[in-house]
């Protein structure tokens, strides 16, 4: 279990959020953590309470079912997230189903059709088999239960709308992901520094170790840039291990510790270039935009894999830069060559891109549509 002291709240007080006279929205997640909850659970609650007069919003987990008699009796609408189905979820829905109040299932991810297991299992770089490939396929069969007993599905973006779709038959909804209030906070206090033409600050964020496989998409055009560019440095944040290679260069390439999200901004804020490969399978491209918004809020310039989201997102030269993956080390060197000035021109127009898209009010927007 991940706290924060964002959502460091007693279960009374969460329960407090479900305010009288409004459309009160019940989010249930498993446990807290700065993944997916974060994004699909408390920043979606947060928009709600700090933007709306009409609804509002609260986070639950799975242990505070054990304390709350009756949910159905205190929210209008369940949002579950990425909970596997069982025999409390079942009778939570049965609760709700009840009351004649809608059901959502939330998905950020490929995983709730077990015939993508073995997919999922080698993108991850899991080498699963026998009982370990049961135990992911079982998790997978549950996730896909409970989406199809829900009324309706949301999930992140149009191409992971696409594959839920061919899944199931229920009404598929996207909200995106997004930055809240503390992130966009942090990101106004730091500086837009873009560096200097010849060199680049190079970032890399690892948010788990399975990341290394996509990180190899990357990692010899990288090397090949930082050798020829001297004055240049990297820094992989995370879990990634760095390779041989990256090592050999020094102090010009540093590794960090997994580090608090709003810790990660100022990282972010202090980089020219904020990286992002990702190999080609239906797996990743399922993944969404949020490290460009991240980047962007803090006024850093996103290289991309050529994904279809960041295909969609990104407008080559305009608000970040894309790369097929034999083209990494003749991307970086584009922009290391550029103008200062035409650097920051791309980092102002990503800012003002996430600004405009991702802002809690923005998320707010989205899920007054569906909801």
């Amino acid at each position: 279990m991940t706290n924060h002291p964002l959502w460091n709240l007693s279960l009374a007080a969460r329960l407090g959020l479900l305010k009288p006279g409004t459309q009160r929205i019940a989010f249930l997640y498993p446990q807290p953590d700065v993944g997916t909850f974060r994004y699909r659970a408390f920043n979606p609650v947060d928009a709600i309470n700090n933007h709306s007069t009409q609804k509002s919003a609260s986070y639950f987990f799975l242990s505070d079912l054990r304390a709350i008699d009756d949910l159905s009796a205190l929210a209008d609408v369940l949002v579950v997230v990425r909970v596997p189905f069982d025999g409390p979820l079942e009778r939570l829905y049965r609760k709700f189903r009840h009351q004649g109040k809608k059901i959502y299932f939330d998905i950020d991810d490929l995983v709730f059709n077990p015939e993508f297991a073995p997919l999922v299992a080698a993108n991850l770089g899991f080498q699963l088999e026998g009982e370990q490939l049961n135990r992911w396929t079982d998790f997978m069969t549950n996730i896909g239960k409970a989406l199809s007993r829900a009324d309706a599905v949301t999930t992140t973006h149009s191409f992971l709308a696409e594959r839920i779709r061919e899944f199931t038959s229920n009404p598929v909804h996207v909200f995106s992901n997004s930055l809240n209030a503390a992130q966009l906070e942090v990101c106004s206090r730091l500086s837009s520094d873009q560096g200097r033409q010849g060199s680049l600050r190079i970032a890399y964020f690892s948010g788990s170790p399975s990341h290394s496989l996509d990180f190899e998409v990357a990692r010899h055009g990288i090397t090949r840039f930082l050798r020829k560019s001297p004055d240049s440095s990297f820094t992989v944040v995370g879990h990634l291990e760095l390779p041989s290679e990256l090592r050999a260069l020094g102090s010009r390439v540093r590794s960090l510790p997994f580090m608090d999200f709003l810790a990660m901004q100022e990282v972010l804020g202090a980089c020219d270039v904020n990286i992002v490969p990702l190999q080609r399978s239906v797996f990743t491209h399922s993944k969404s935009e949020l490290k460009y918004f991240e980047a962007a809020a803090a006024s850093t310039i996103t290289l991309a894999s050529k994904s279809p989201l960041f295909s969609q997102v990104i407008t080559h030269g305009t608000n970040g830069m894309l790369a097929n993956a034999d083209e990494w080390a003749e991307a970086l060197h584009a922009v290391s060559a550029m103008d200062v000035s035409d650097r920051s021109s791309i980092a102002q127009a990503a800012k003002d891109h996430a600004e405009a898209t991702y802002s809690p009010s923005a998320l707010l927007s989205q899920l007054e549509a569906i909801l």
